[in-house]
């Protein structure tokens, strides 16, 4: 008896924890508003820690909903940063969590995670609630009626007060909340974009989206992996013809890049050290001193005559 019980925990363990490896967490980075206050880098993987995450999101935004310091500095190798020169008004982390979250069902979310984010990172196993933990008191937990609602006040709370990072969370059971949420957050986002238009601001949304099924999540692997693909074949052909866009950080939004803008003030201040160089040399052969026994002014023909 002793034994079929050890046999039976043990695989019930064994099943478990494949369970566990299936499951994953995906945080898509989502910009409202003006933008250009995070951006991609070249780093290979997208997968990172709890800690990670938040040190992206201390980095990211100033204060807390409750006014404390959060500004740190970010985890290295990470897929995702804050810009150096712009920052965000506000943000908010909106957790979605429950075994009824389904990308398939979820198409709004499905287009927000996959194509309309500044990028992702991905962890092993259901973070969700240590996620909402490292957001301290900002966190709270909503029910699917008043998410929209719920969202457009965490938004404007923290973009009122300097760039505050407000959170909250939402459970999905079935396949009828999973809808529910995917129409609540799509139509948030529309009124958040309105309201960021309207006062100049850029809202950082940070979603998060626990998924048991390790299929989505291979999915998304899949694709990012398909467009790492396709940029490193942009930038071959970029280098191929002189161009040095996307070494350091990609930028689909028109503005300079670090390289590029490291790239240029060596150059013009190497073209003006130059400019200066070549101005004072030609400065000091026009006022040599002449000497009357030299070839000038006609010296030797004199000599030559008497």
């Amino acid at each position: 008896m002793m034994r079929f019980t050890s046999i039976s925990l043990g695989l019930f363990a064994a099943f478990a924890a494949n369970s566990g490896a299936d499951a994953s967490t995906t945080v898509a980075v989502i910009e409202i508003g003006a933008g250009g206050v995070a951006r991609r880098t070249t780093s290979p993987s997208a997968k990172t820690s709890v800690p990670a995450v938040s040190s992206f999101w201390n980095s990211m935004h100033d204060v807390d909903e409750k006014r404390r310091r959060a500004q740190s500095l970010q985890y290295p190798g990470m897929t995702v940063v804050p810009d150096l020169f712009k920052r965000a008004d506000g943000g908010v982390v909106i957790g979605i969590t429950g075994r009824g979250v389904d990308l398939a069902e979820m198409p709004s979310i499905s287009n927000l995670v996959e194509k309309e984010s500044v990028g992702h990172f991905r962890l092993s196993g259901l973070q969700g609630s240590a996620l909402m933990e490292k957001t301290g008191k900002a966190h709270e937990v909503v029910d699917s009626h008043v998410l929209k609602s719920s969202i457009e006040k965490k938004v404007k709370n923290a973009a009122s007060g300097g760039n505050k990072l407000g959170a909250l969370s939402v459970s999905v059971n079935d396949k009828e909340s999973a809808g529910a949420v995917d129409d609540h957050v799509s139509n948030s986002l529309s009124s958040l974009q309105k309201y960021a238009t309207e006062t100049g601001s850029t809202i950082v949304v940070h979603l998060v989206v626990e998924e048991e099924d390790g299929y989505p999540r291979r999915r998304l692997e899949d694709q990012q992996d398909q467009e790492n693909e396709e940029e490193e074949g942009d930038n071959d052909n970029q280098d191929n013809n002189g161009n040095w866009n996307n070494y350091n950080y990609e930028d689909n939004e028109g503005d300079k890049t670090i390289f590029q803008i490291q790239y240029f003030n060596i150059v013009l201040w190497t073209s003006v050290a130059l400019i200066v160089l070549v101005t004072f040399t030609i400065w000091l052969t026009v006022a040599m001193p002449l000497e009357p026994d030299t070839l000038l002014f006609g010296e030797s023909a004199k000599v030559v005559g008497e």
